[in-house]
C-alpha cells in the first residue's frame, strides 16, 4: 500500500522504481503486451464482485508478481474515489532509452514531447502517437510519461509505444539529423502550413511544445523547418494534443499516399 502511495510523485516512482496504473482493462493491456506486474493490490469486495479478474491474477502471480487483497475503501482513498483504483497495479520502470534507440531501419515517424507539463496532455500526446502510428516519442525535460493521470488519460499506450527519455533538449537535434531525421518544429503563427509545407521524404521527427510558451526559441531555430497550422484569428493557438493530432495525420496522410503536397 505505502508503495503505491509513493508513485504518486517523480521522486517516489524513481525511488520504488515502479509506476501505477488502474483497473482491470489497464492490467490487460499490459499483460497483452508482454509486461508483467510487479505488485497488485485488489479490494477485498471488488475481488469477489467481479469474477472476471481471477484469470488475469493468477496470470500475474504466475509472472512472478505478488497480489494482496485490500479493504475497498482504502483503495478508493489512494485512487481519489476513482473505482479503477480497486485494482492498482506497480509495473517496474522501464530502462530509459536513448533517442537514437528508436531509429532503427527504414523511416520512422517520433513525437517530440518537450517540457509539456500537464500530465492529462502527456497521456493523450502519447495515446495520438500510437494512434498515428508513431514509431515512438522522445519524452524531454519536464514530460513525464509516468506520472499516474499520464498513464490514465494514455489508455495504456505507453505499454506498445517505445519511448526515450532525455533530461533536456540540448543537442536533440543534431542527434537526429546525425541518425537522418528530419525535424518539423511546430509553431503557432509564422511557420509554413502543414497543408502546403514541403519536407523531404524519409525519417520525421514532429516536435511539440509547452502548453504556454510553446517550444524554447533554440529547438524553434535548430529544427529543420517550422510548421504551423492555420487557426483563426480570435484563437492564440491549438491545444498540444489537438496540434500533434493534426500534425501527425498529415504527416501519414502524405506517406501513405506518396504526395508531397497536399492533394
Amino acid at each position: 500500500m505505502e508503495d503505491v502511495r509513493r508513485v504518486s510523485t517523480a521522486r517516489g516512482r524513481a525511488q520504488v522504481g515502479a509506476f501505477l496504473t488502474e483497473g482491470r482493462r489497464s492490467l490487460e493491456r499490459g499483460l497483452r503486451a508482454g509486461w508483467a506486474p510487479r505488485e497488485l493490490l485488489v479490494g477485498v469486495d471488488a475481488r469477489r464482485e467481479l469474477p472476471e479478474l481471477e484469470p488475469l491474477l493468477a496470470q500475474v502471480e504466475a509472472l512472478g508478481g505478488r497480489v494482496h487483497a485490500a479493504p475497498d475503501a482504502d483503495l478508493l482513498a489512494l485512487s481519489d474515489g476513482r473505482r479503477s483504483g480497486l485494482v492498482s497495479v506497480l509495473f517496474q520502470l522501464p530502462p530509459a532509452l536513448e533517442p537514437a534507440r528508436l531509429l532503427g531501419g527504414g523511416a520512422v515517424l517520433l513525437l517530440v514531447i518537450v517540457d509539456v507539463v500537464e500530465p492529462g496532455n502527456v497521456g493523450a500526446l502519447l495515446r495520438t502517437a500510437l494512434a498515428s502510428g508513431a514509431a515512438g516519442a522522445i519524452c524531454v525535460g519536464a514530460t513525464d510519461p509516468f506520472h499516474p493521470k499520464a498513464v490514465r488519460t494514455g489508455l495504456g499506450s505507453l505499454f506498445k509505444l517505445p519511448l526515450a527519455r532525455v533530461a533536456s533538449s540540448e543537442g536533440l537535434i543534431e542527434t537526429l539529423r546525425g541518425h537522418g531525421v528530419y525535424s518539423l518544429a511546430t509553431v503557432a503563427r509564422e511557420g509554413e502550413a502543414i497543408d502546403r509545407a514541403v519536407w523531404p521524404r524519409g525519417s520525421l521527427a514532429l516536435l511539440v511544445g509547452n502548453e504556454g510558451q510553446g517550444l524554447p526559441t533554440r529547438l524553434r531555430d535548430a529544427a529543420d523547418q517550422r510548421i504551423t497550422i492555420d487557426l483563426s484569428t480570435a484563437a492564440d493557438s491549438f491545444c498540444v494534443n489537438a496540434a500533434a493530432a493534426v500534425c501527425l495525420y498529415e504527416l501519414q496522410r502524405r506517406r501513405r499516399f506518396a504526395l508531397d503536397f497536399a492533394g
